[in-house]
């Protein structure tokens, strides 16, 4: 499925319109998380989850299926959507358009057998695991690891 727009068709919608977006709260057997270190805004050298935009006739299982395929390069098998509808506002922008960006999210929770052969793409510059969230993580990351099951190391 190739759903690419042009990059500036993309900027001008992104400049308009929020964006629906899909993040995967990927989890170890050994109760641990992954997340991704961003190289772009939103979130620039933040942790985040896997995740990102949906493509127009796209479910959004499929969405989270493909997002984890694209940024780490390996396959979900079962897929939990935890949260649905979600919005959030970032100041940043990814495009320098100054309006920010408006996403409006559906998380899923999966399991992940071995990062081993994780690949990550361009978007992330390093990832880690964590057993813990911590507490000045933006409230939609703490929002969905809570209801994953994680918590805040006391």
């Amino acid at each position: 499925m190739s759903n690419l727009i042009n990059y500036e068709l993309y900027k001008q919608f992104h400049n308009c319109l929020p964006i629906v977006c899909v993040d995967i709260v990927l989890k170890t057997a050994d109760r641990e998380f992954l997340m991704l270190k961003r190289r772009e805004h939103p979130a620039k050298n933040k942790w985040w989850f896997v995740g990102g935009r949906v493509f127009k006739n796209e479910s959004l299982e499929c969405a989270a299926r493909r997002k984890v395929r694209e940024e780490i390069g390996l396959n979900v098998e079962n897929l939990e959507k935890i949260i649905g509808g979600h919005e959030i506002f970032f100041k940043e922008d990814p495009f320098g358009h100054g309006n920010g960006t408006h996403a409006i999210v559906s998380c899923f929770s999966s399991e992940i057998e071995n990062i081993v052969n994780l690949k990550m793409d361009n978007f992330s510059s390093d990832h880690k695991l964590f057993r813990f969230y911590k507490n000045n993580w933006h409230p939609y990351l703490i929002k969905c690891l809570h209801k994953s099951g994680f918590s805040a190391k006391i």
